[in-house]
């Protein structure tokens, strides 16, 4: 075991986290990463075996008798798009009204007579999940079987018939198999449990897509099955599962920066993949290991930690070296929306089937670093101040009791804001009695009075931009133990994989936009000796949001590391973004994942 050795840094810190040291631990080092064009440049994606790529996605937010979602209908139209864009010319989508049982097995059982040998096909589905007492006993380790709710779902015997059960899906899975294709299978849905960190009660209300479990006392569905069907995913020799979160937490809906309304973190991420984001060694074909650590990465760090994907892939395959799909270059006829913008790839080095392990054990020790001097917050001087933030949106402010007289004298200096209400679907609510600011179910910070909300506002500005820039071209980076909020004195451990021989640089933003620089310090390498590179931070005050964001590269980032030390303790989250545009390295990996505190 490691020695950790707690700084001797005052409270009045900028940032509520103390540096303790910097641990090395070995672990397999993965090919470096070149930035990819998107088919709009030449990339369009192909089935390593030669034949055709088809696929079926399904999108629901429209439900008639359960609570309705935001976000699914979205979902299937980005992969949609994606598929097309990158060349996929078989593609079927059905959303809302169109996804009733008969339509959604009709579908499937055609595109199960039009498949080939050796065709990759890919199952979409996002929208509403619960869990009902399985029917195949001991077909589920914990008896309970995942079920698919669609529209026209009501627990009356004629709604009952509406819902797709899990053995369904592994049943026309088993068909495409038969045929010989192999199958991935996008599961955008949540099926049971509640969530690790507790949501705000002053917060707006979040959009899961679960239902709750019910009782139906007469079920007229009759489930399609046959003898050769698998009792279970493992049962499957071609496919690959990802799926939203595990069966004991739920998968909220998010907000993408840059894009309207909320998303499926879990679709959003597979549409990027799809247009060669996880092609992390830019040699055109993308494993299944490569395709599983992308996608998680990228969710975990628009979900803020609240979601931990699932992927499984069949026990014959072997994800370090089965190749998921591949990515050529030629003209391609683009059908349909135009496409996006060019999608960087992703870092590697996370395990790749299930859940994340606890972090890898400690092999070496980095030298202790020094004492860390005490600095007074202050704003950046005029003449560093930096060019406005320039976004698509403004911040959108509202007040817990809806006045917004509040907010006459807030004017952030990088980015616009709106003062709303409540209900309008806010990035930020300050409460007037507590002085609190709260995002998406979690207190960003505590005790901020009127005159502090610019430098929050052009913090959660900063972090949308962050979020953004990370999801191109992520590096595999976790917060352990868990999403919990944490507590003063607790110990939190920043761990980055698939670092050895880059230049790491790791900074955090704290709730009210402060810089705290985290490595190197002192006699911190520039460049990590072995692949893992693990750090320690004690919680302290102030408590709300740190944003841990870590930049990667081949080669030291002078340029970058200058900016940062001048920013150390600097309300300068605005200058940050900027530097990041500015200096960033075309190889860069970056990493932007938030945790949260309290007293």
């Amino acid at each position: 075991m490691s020695r950790w050795i707690t700084m001797r840094m005052p409270r009045e810190l900028d940032c509520g986290i103390k540096r303790l040291c910097a641990t090395i631990g070995l672990a397999a080092l993965i090919g470096l990463i070149s930035p990819h064009a998107h088919a709009a440049g030449g990339l369009s994606i192909s089935n390593p075996d030669g034949a055709a790529v088809r696929a079926l996605v399904i999108g629901i937010d429209d439900y008639q008798h359960v609570r309705k979602l935001k976000g699914a209908v979205a979902d299937a139209t980005d992969i949609v798009t994606s598929l097309k864009s990158m060349g996929v010319g078989d593609v079927v989508v059905l959303t809302n009204a169109q996804a009733d049982r008969a339509s959604v097995l009709r579908e499937i059982g055609s595109l199960v007579e039009r498949t080939k040998n050796n065709d990759l096909i890919f199952l979409s589905i996002a929208g509403h999940g619960t869990q009902e007492p399985e029917r195949v006993k001991g077909s589920e380790p914990d008896g309970m079987e995942n079920v698919f709710l669609l529209p026209g779902f009501e627990t009356t015997p004629t709604g009952s018939v509406e819902r797709v059960l899990g053995s369904e899906f592994n049943h026309f899975i088993r068909q495409f198999e038969l045929r010989g294709a192999k199958v991935i299978f996008v599961a955008d849905t949540c099926h049971g449990g509640g969530m690790v960190r507790d949501i705000d009660p002053r917060a707006a209300e979040m959009s899961f897509r679960q239902v709750p479990r019910y009782t139906l006392l007469v079920d007229e569905l009759k489930p399609v099955s046959d003898s050769n069907d698998p009792k279970s995913e493992l049962d499957l020799d071609h496919t690959a599962f990802l799926a939203a979160v595990d069966r004991y937490t739920k998968a909220p809906e998010v907000r993408i920066p840059g894009i309207d309304g909320l998303r499926g973190a879990l679709s959003y991420a597979v549409a990027r993949a799809v247009e060669g984001s996880a092609d992390i060694n830019h040699d055109g074909k993308v494993t299944l290991k490569e395709l599983f650590s992308n996608v998680r990465q990228v969710v975990y760090q628009l979900s803020d930690q609240r979601q931990n994907i699932v992927t499984i892939s069949s026990p014959p395959q072997t994800p370090d070296t089965d190749i998921a799909f591949e990515l050529t270059r030629g003209v391609v006829l683009i059908q349909g929306p135009a496409a996006r913008a060019a999608s960087g790839p992703a870092g590697s080095g996370a395990p790749v089937e299930g859940q994340a392990p606890a972090p890898p054990a400690v092999t070496a020790k980095a030298p202790n670093i020094p004492t860390l001097s005490a600095a007074t917050t202050k704003e950046l001087p005029t003449g560093d101040a930096p060019a406005p933030l320039h976004l698509a949106a403004p911040i959108r402010l509202a007040a817990l009791d809806g006045k917004t007289n509040y907010f006459a004298s807030v004017v952030p200096k990088d980015v616009p804001v709106q003062a709303v209400q409540p209900t309008d679907n806010p990035d930020l609510i300050w409460d007037p009695v507590s002085h609190d600011v709260i995002a998406w179910g979690d207190v960003v910070a505590y005790g901020i009075d009127v005159a502090s909300l610019p430098t929050v506002v052009d913090r959660t500005a900063a972090i949308r931009e962050l979020k953004r820039i990370a999801t191109r071209s992520p590096q595999i980076m976790r917060i352990w133990p868990d999403d919990r909020q944490q507590r003063a004195g607790q110990t939190v451990e920043v761990d980055l994989s698939d670092v050895g021989s880059r230049a790491v640089l790791l900074f955090n933003v704290s709730g009210d936009g402060t810089i705290q620089l985290l490595y190197p310090v002192g006699s911190d390498a520039a460049l990590a000796r072995s692949a893992s590179l693990r750090l320690p931070l004690r919680v302290g005050e102030p408590f709300g949001a740190e944003q841990i964001v870590a930049v990667t590269s081949q080669q030291r980032m002078v340029d970058l590391e200058t900016v940062l030390m001048q920013l150390n303790r600097r309300r300068a989250s605005g200058q940050v973004i900027k530097s990041l545009e500015r200096y960033l390295p075309a190889d860069a990996r970056i990493a932007s994942i938030g945790f949260f505190s309290a007293p």
